[in-house]
C-alpha cells in the first residue's frame, strides 16, 4: 500500500471524523490554525457526548459556543481576547504550562498526567514523499499529533510550504478532512464589513485594501469583534507612537553585531523592526518562539544570517512564523533559511542559552520597585493572557554568554493615568519574571540595569525611568518600604 492509498483511506467528512470522539475523551486543540470545520461538527456532537474536556491555546473562537454544548473547557498557555472573560468568571481555568515542560509529566510521569485521547489540528496537503505538514504556525500540533491517542487533522491547500521538524506521515492520523475554503477576495471581504457602523467599515476596508485577502479571511467571521487598534498592531499596518520610537532607540544600544535575537509578540516590541533596532547590525541569528513585521525582510537581506550563532547555524529558527506581515510570508514560503521546530525543543532554556549572545526581548504590563515583572495580569490579578514561551526566552537569555534579558514597557497605561512602574505588584497580581532573574527594563524614559543591584538600588534605576509624572510618588513609596 503506498502512502497515497492511506490516505485516501482516512479521509472522512468533518461529521465522521468527530465521531470517534467518546464521553470521556480529554480533546486537545492547539494555538493557531485551529480546524474549524472539527470544532463546529464536535459542538453539533456535544449533546450526544458526556464528560468532554476540550482543552485549547488563544481560542480563535468565542469558547462560550463549547460551554454551552456541554464540554469542559480548560485554556493552556495563552488565554487571548475570546476566553478571557470565561477564564476571569472560572469556568474555563487556566492551565500554565512552560513551553518546554508542556510533556514532562505525559512523558515522565505517565501516573498523573493529564490524558492525550484526540487532537485536532490542520495540516498541509501530503509533499511528494507523503509527509503533512503543519503550515507556518505549528506550535505544539505535531507535538500533540505525536502523542495523542487519536489525531483528526484538516487539511488545508492554503498553507504555505515550511521546513524544519513540522511534518509526520500519512499513518500518523487517524482521519482526515480535506478543506476547500472558498477563495477570498477583497470583493467578498469588503461586503462581508458593509453593514457595520461607518466609522469600523471605513477602518476594515483600509485594512483589506492592504493585506492578503487569504490571511484575512479567517479572521473575517470575527470583524465585528475585533479591537481595529490591535488588529493593526497584529498586521503590522499601524505607526508606531512616539513611545515606541524612544523604545526602540534604547534597545538599538544594547543590541550588539553578532547577536542572536528573539522578539516577543505585543507592543512595544513588534515595532523594533520597523523602527530600524536592527538594520545597522551585521551577522545577526535569529532563535525565537514567534516573529513580529518585519523580521523575514531582514533575513532576506543579510541582516540575520546566523553566521555567528552557535546552534541551528545559518538558519533562522523559531516555534511558529505567526506575527509576520504579507512581506515576511512571501519571504519565508518555500525558503529553507527558516526552520520550525517543536516548542518543547526550541523553547528549552538551557537550548536557547547556548546560542552566542543570545538577547530576548519580551513586553510587560508593570514592574515593581524591586524587579518583578507581571506580563499576565491586571487589576490585581486578572488573568489577561498568559506566559507564552516568555520565561524560557528570558532565561535562555539570561544565561546566554554574553546575553541579555530585555523586558520593554510603556511608562505608563490608560493614556497616561496610571504607572506601569508600581511600588509593589497589587495583591494577587501575578509574577511572571521573578526579581532574581530581571535583567534589563527598557521605557521610553531609559535603560535600568537590575542585574547585579540591591534592592535599593533597583528602585533608584526604575524611578529614574518611569515617567516623570509619577517619580515623586515612587520616591516616597520606596522610602517607606524599601529599607536603606
Amino acid at each position: 500500500m503506498t502512502w497515497r492509498d492511506e490516505y485516501a483511506g482516512r479521509l472522512a467528512s468533518a461529521e465522521e471524523a468527530v465521531s470517534i470522539v467518546e464521553s470521556g475523551d480529554r480533546v486537545v486543540i492547539p494555538l493557531t490554525e485551529q480546524p474549524m470545520a472539527l470544532v463546529a461538527a464536535l459542538i453539533a456532537r456535544g449533546p450526544e457526548l458526556s464528560d468532554v474536556t476540550i482543552s485549547i491555546s488563544t481560542p480563535g473562537f468565542d469558547v462560550g459556543a463549547l460551554l454551552d454544548a456541554g464540554f469542559h473547557v480548560e485554556v493552556e498557555n495563552f488565554i487571548g481576547p475570546n476566553a478571557r472573560a470565561y477564564e476571569n468568571e472560572g469556568i474555563a481555568p487556566y492551565l500554565p504550562l512552560g513551553f518546554s515542560l508542556t510533556f514532562k509529566t505525559n512523558d515522565e510521569r505517565p501516573d498523573i498526567a493529564k490524558p492525550i485521547d484526540v487532537a485536532l489540528v490542520t495540516v498541509t496537503p501530503p509533499h511528494e514523499n507523503g509527509m503533512l505538514g503543519f503550515g507556518p504556525q505549528p506550535w505544539f500540533k505535531r507535538a500533540y499529533a505525536r502523542r495523542a491517542n487519536r489525531v483528526i487533522a484538516e487539511v488545508n491547500p492554503s498553507l504555505i510550504r515550511t521546513f524544519g521538524d513540522c511534518f509526520l506521515p500519512v499513518d500518523a492520523f487517524d482521519r482526515l478532512v480535506e478543506m476547500n475554503p472558498p477563495k477570498a477576495t477583497r470583493e467578498s471581504l469588503m461586503e462581508s464589513v458593509s453593514g457595520f457602523e461607518d466609522e469600523k467599515r471605513r477602518e476594515l476596508e483600509q485594512i483589506i485594501q492592504q493585506v492578503d485577502p487569504v490571511r484575512l479571511a479567517p479572521m473575517a467571521p470575527r470583524f465585528g469583534l475585533l479591537d481595529i487598534r490591535r488588529l493593526k498592531t497584529l498586521l503590522g499596518l499601524d505607526d508606531p507612537p512616539p513611545a515606541a520610537v524612544a523604545i526602540a532607540e534604547n534597545v538599538k544600544k544594547l543590541i550588539r553585531h553578532g547577536s542572536t535575537i528573539q522578539i516577543g509578540v505585543g507592543t512595544p516590541a513588534t515595532y523594533l523592526p520597523k523602527l530600524g533596532v536592527f538594520d545597522d547590525k551585521l551577522d545577526l541569528g535569529l532563535h525565537t518562539e514567534l516573529t513580529v513585521p518585519g523580521i523575514g525582510h531582514l533575513v532576506d537581506a543579510g541582516v540575520i544570517n546566523g553566521s555567528r550563532k552557535t546552534i541551528h547555524k545559518n538558519k533562522a529558527v523559531a516555534v511558529a512564523w505567526s506575527g509576520s506581515d504579507d512581506r515576511d510570508f512571501a519571504v519565508i514560503d518555500g525558503n529553507p533559511k527558516f526552520e520550525l521546530y517543536e516548542p518543547d525543543y526550541l523553547l528549552d532554556p538551557w537550548l536557547i542559552a547556548q546560542n552566542h549572545q543570545q538577547v530576548g526581548m519580551n513586553n510587560a504590563l508593570s514592574v515593581d520597585l524591586i524587579g518583578q515583572i507581571n506580563s499576565e495580569s491586571v487589576f490585581g490579578g486578572q488573568m489577561y493572557n498568559g506566559i507564552g514561551g516568555q520565561p524560557e526566552t528570558h532565561m535562555g537569555a539570561l544565561y546566554s554568554r554574553g546575553g541579555r534579558a530585555i523586558t520593554l514597557l510603556y511608562s505608563t497605561a490608560a493614556d497616561g493615568a496610571i504607572s506601569r512602574i508600581v511600588p509593589r505588584l497589587a495583591e494577587g497580581e501575578i509574577v511572571t519574571i521573578p526579581r532574581f532573574w530581571a535583567d534589563t527594563i527598557v521605557t521610553e524614559y531609559g535603560i535600568a540595569e537590575l542585574a547585579g543591584r540591591n534592592h535599593r538600588e533597583r528602585a533608584e534605576a526604575l524611578i529614574a525611568i518611569a515617567h516623570p509624572d509619577f517619580r515623586a510618588e515612587l520616591r516616597a513609596d520606596a522610602a517607606k518600604w524599601i529599607p536603606g
